[in-house]
């Protein structure tokens, strides 16, 4: 089912990009795509306006077959509570080429479901890209390499990646096994090498490089 969805790619549109060399076996890249989507571990669905699914990620469909606050009945999107079904079809409905976002917050288990929609171009203009995103505290994510931006020691990464976690100095100090002393002289030295002075502008300066991975 998900390998249909990907026809074939042509590169030889006007303005586009055509490949050197040989032309790839008929499917191979429409193949490679979704194998490739298929790796990534964020959920990922394809929709229409009427809220059926088209297609599924495999990480989209390991969530709906657990405790969520989006469902799928008969083919077709619908929340646990009824209250967000309006906000999920409005969501869909007004998909364009720009990103938008809702947020499903489920009281019975505190668990907040972003959902974010942009629509395909045409001819594929009556899907929509959807993208769902559990905003739990075990929330995965990678640091992209901080060496390469800013210079960054393994350490200094290392301590970044858990005060983006929401980790407390101390708290980093107590699971890299070093004194609180050596975790704030690793965040005095980050700091001085993102060009900030606070808390809050490192947040800011590394949040781009935030890459989440469910």
């Amino acid at each position: 089912m998900r390998s249909e969805l990907f026809e074939p790619m042509t590169f030889a549109e006007p303005g586009g990009w055509r490949a050197s060399g040989p032309d790839p076996a008929p499917g191979q890249l429409g193949e490679a795509l979704a194998g490739w989507v298929e790796r990534e571990r964020r959920a990922r669905m394809l929709v229409d306006d009427m809220l059926r699914v088209l297609w599924m990620s495999s990480s989209a469909e390991r969530m709906m077959s657990g405790p969520n606050s989006l469902l799928i009945r008969n083919g077709h999107i619908r929340t646990r509570e009824n209250r967000f079904d309006q906000k999920v079809r409005e969501l869909i409905s007004g998909a364009c080429s720009q990103l938008s976002t809702c947020c499903l917050y489920d009281a019975k288990t505190g668990e907040h479901l972003v959902l974010t929609a942009v629509r395909l171009s045409a001819p594929s203009d009556d899907m929509v890209g959807l993208t769902l995103l559990r905003a739990s505290e075990d929330f995965p994510f990678h640091l992209a390499d901080l060496h390469s931006a800013f210079g960054f020691t393994q350490t200094e990464s290392r301590v970044a990646y858990r005060l983006m976690g929401g980790r407390t100095a101390g708290e980093t100090a107590d699971e890299l096994g070093v004194s609180l002393e050596t975790v704030r002289t690793h965040i005095k030295r980050a700091y001085a090498k993102l060009g900030v002075s606070s808390r809050e502008g490192f947040f800011y300066r590394l949040t781009p490089f935030v890459i989440p991975l469910a």
